[in-house]
């Protein structure tokens, strides 16, 4: 081979190298690119937000601690009382023998004590008819139409049964054709139609409409309040849930869109009242706020457990010590203006996290949340009553997710407002003690025995 075809040779590899290099470079960009959208759509569903209970198998690590811990019999010890349950006022007792066997057996030489709960059999539905007087008003000359606290104004069905529609629907969660089912089976109806079901709702709704319009009134009013949102579909369109939280109220409404402007109609912002929130922009416009620390420590506890650097363990340090060392000196003072340079000297702690020139774009992400809102971490320091998270409204938010997950989404918007409604008034009537079941058949009671004057 001479030196010209040694050369030729040469760069006929170099080309063929050249052209595979830029496939397999082409090759890694397409797969790169491809990882980084598997990741995305993972981190929609596996983020710090996920509940322990929805994260897949790799991601559930036990501690050490965990492990090694010594476990415990399951239940209490025998001969200890009751956990919850105390025990009950006697109704009847019942003398249990064998009358057939005692001429075989003599008499009894002892007898054990056993306490059963039970509930009599449901009876078939029972239908009524009302024979309604009617007057004339004689100022007037309109017909005024008597009234029984039973016999609704509008509908099929009397307030015993309608409080078990609706407790059914926004208590116990299930579908409308569950619910169907339920009636049939329990009570023997038949024949009945979903928009029967929702047509009971409307009604009890606009019953209950003046006490959820109050609610609202009483959260606006209140000096501590909690906001939280998530969303919800309508008919294929994603439609906002807001919800608001006090200690003694729940106040749930609906719109089309996420917006400042709806919180707006609804909450009167000034310097005397507090709003926990998480750090959404719709809600800069709140003067005295406390952000969640629930949802910063999520975060830099889910960058240790995903991976485990010494950046993360300082930012977790950062974030999640900053937190523990505002509770240890809650707990041995109260929230007030005393607490001032303590608070200042944790949020000097918390901007050395801040302007940390971090490597790590996840840490760095989590910092600028921080920066976010900055001056509304330690509200809870300096205010009596204000929570450093927003469990509260956690909680109450929770009971619509709940509903969501079994009913999906909702067929119209008055079914969406009647759920507010509902779940609104009757959460409300739960915190302050009040027997859901029992207060909602005495209203019904009231709105039908309401007779209708002339104006």
């Amino acid at each position: 081979m001479s030196w010209h075809q040694k050369v030729r040779y040469l760069e006929e590899q170099i080309a063929l190298r050249d052209e595979t290099i830029k496939k397999l470079s082409d090759r890694i960009y397409c797969l790169e690119k491809h990882v980084k959208y598997l990741e995305s759509v993972i981190s929609q569903f596996n983020n710090e937000n996920t509940p322990s209970s929805q994260k897949p198998q790799w991601e559930k690590k036990s501690s050490p601690e965990r492990i090694n811990k010594e476990k415990k019999p399951i239940g209490k010890p025998k001969g200890s009382n009751g956990g919850t349950m105390q025990t009950p006022n006697i109704d009847e007792e019942i003398l249990v023998t064998l009358n057939k066997y005692e001429d075989y057996l003599g008499n009894p030489i002892n007898f054990i004590e056993q306490i059963v709960g039970d509930i009599p059999p449901p009876s078939r539905i029972k239908w009524i008819k009302y024979w309604l007087a009617q007057y004339i008003d004689p100022a007037t000359g309109d017909i005024i139409t008597a009234t029984h606290p039973n016999c609704p104004k509008e509908g099929i069905f009397g307030p015993n049964f309608r409080t078990i529609i609706t407790l059914l629907r926004e208590r116990v969660k299930i579908s409308e054709q569950q619910t169907i089912e339920f009636l049939g089976s329990l009570y023997g109806l038949k024949g009945i139609a979903s928009g029967t079901i929702e047509a009971e709702l409307s009604r009890t709704a606009n019953m209950i409409r003046a006490d959820y319009d109050a609610i609202g009134e009483a959260v606006n009013e209140s000096a501590i309040k909690h906001s939280d949102e998530t969303g919800q579909s309508l008919n294929g369109i994603n439609w906002c849930m807001y919800c608001f939280s006090t200690q003694q109220f729940t106040y749930f409404f609906s719109e089309e869109k996420k917006n400042s402007e709806h919180i707006k109609r609804r909450l009167h912002d000034d310097w005397n009242k507090v709003l926990v929130c998480d750090g959404h922009s719709i809600y800069t416009w709140w003067h005295a706020k406390q952000r969640c620390w629930g949802h910063a420590t999520r975060k830099d506890k889910w960058l240790i457990e995903e991976k485990k650097t010494k950046e993360r363990e300082l930012l977790h340090e950062y974030i999640s010590g900053t937190f523990n060392l505002s509770k240890g000196i809650l707990a041995k003072s109260f929230p007030s203006v005393y607490n001032l340079w303590d608070v200042m000297c944790l949020r000097n702690r918390l901007r050395n996290a801040i302007k940390y020139k971090w490597r790590d774009k996840k840490c760095q992400k989590a910092a600028n949340y921080m920066e976010n809102g900055f001056d509304d971490w330690f509200t809870f320091m300096l205010v009596p009553g204000v929570e450093p998270t927003n469990n509260l409204n956690g909680r109450d938010i929770r009971k619509h997710v709940m509903k969501r997950k079994v009913s999906g989404a909702f067929r119209s918007e008055r079914g969406l407002k009647n759920h507010c409604i509902i779940l609104s008034v009757i959460e409300t009537w739960r915190k302050k003690g009040m027997n859901v079941y029992e207060t909602l058949i005495e209203r019904m009671k009231l709105n039908n025995s309401e007779i209708k004057w002339a104006a």
